[in-house]
């Protein structure tokens, strides 16, 4: 975890040029991927490693947003949360994307000190999502770096997905896009991002990358009925899955320009 008395050490990682691994998140429907995203970024610490989480908008227990550090001139440590599980947060907007998109000029400020930021971890994860007026990514760094999505076991969501993708790559080009499957065993996730792949590689010659998939919940009638044994069994699945998608996103690194000398 950063500590924000230690200058010294954010000073020597620019020194040596070197930026955290950026990886970011984004729902099939290009919206946030809230949800999920606090596991993954438990199932991605490791010893000795620093996260950061930067949700899209304001959650409980933030007092600021980076909008509003940029807003008021306040200093940045007041935007950083020390999260008890280990990682850091924080987060871009005070207010709902969807509703209340940012400026120009408030998105090239946020992405700057995003990127000052990385400078400070060794993984910042973010959760994105595509401007409601003109489809691209609320950051220009997200485009720079790995880009996941999220979409679950449905043909609207292959639909939704694609729709997400055929954006992403005419606002920004060929970028690095990987899946995560919800609500499916790895059998079934990969299944549907074949069929989500395919059409991708056909209208969009686009080529994705399969990070993993996520297991169904227990049945609600499951957990009324008071199922302990499901309950403890769903929770155990759960957390392998997650540790064997950020597992594969370690070993799936892909070679980007470091941000320090981009």
């Amino acid at each position: 975890m950063f500590n924000y008395r230690d200058q010294a050490d954010g000073l020597r990682r620019i020194m040596a040029k070197t930026s955290a691994r950026i990886i970011s998140v984004i729902g099939a429907n290009g919206q946030p991927a809230t949800p999920w995203m606090r596991n993954l970024a438990l199932g991605m610490l490791a010893p000795e490693q620093r996260l950061l989480l930067i949700h899209a908008n304001r959650q409980p227990g933030l007092a600021h947003s980076l909008q509003s550090i940029v807003t008021n001139n306040s200093a940045l440590k007041r935007a950083i949360l020390n999260h008890p599980q280990g990682y850091d947060l924080t987060c871009l907007a005070e207010n709902d994307l969807l509703t209340s998109p940012l400026s120009q000029d408030l998105k090239g400020q946020l992405d700057g000190i995003v990127k000052q930021l990385s400078y400070d971890y060794d993984t910042v994860m973010i959760e994105a999502q595509l401007d409601t007026q003109d489809h691209s990514l609320m950051m220009p760094l997200i485009a720079e770096h790995e880009l996941v999505i999220q979409m679950d076991r449905s043909d609207t969501a292959i639909k939704a997905a694609y729709v997400t993708i055929k954006h992403i790559s005419q606002q920004h080009g060929q970028i690095p896009l990987g899946v995560v499957v919800t609500g499916a065993n790895h059998d079934q996730g990969q299944q549907y991002f074949m069929r989500l792949n395919q059409v991708c590689k056909q209208f969009l010659g686009v080529t994705l990358d399969f990070i993993g998939a996520m297991p169904a919940e227990v049945l609600a009638e499951q957990k009324k009925a008071g199922n302990a044994k499901a309950a403890v069994a769903e929770a155990g699945q759960t957390a392998l899955a997650f540790k064997s998608v950020a597992h594969r996103l370690e070993k799936q690194r892909i070679t980007t320009p470091s941000l320090a000398v981009a």
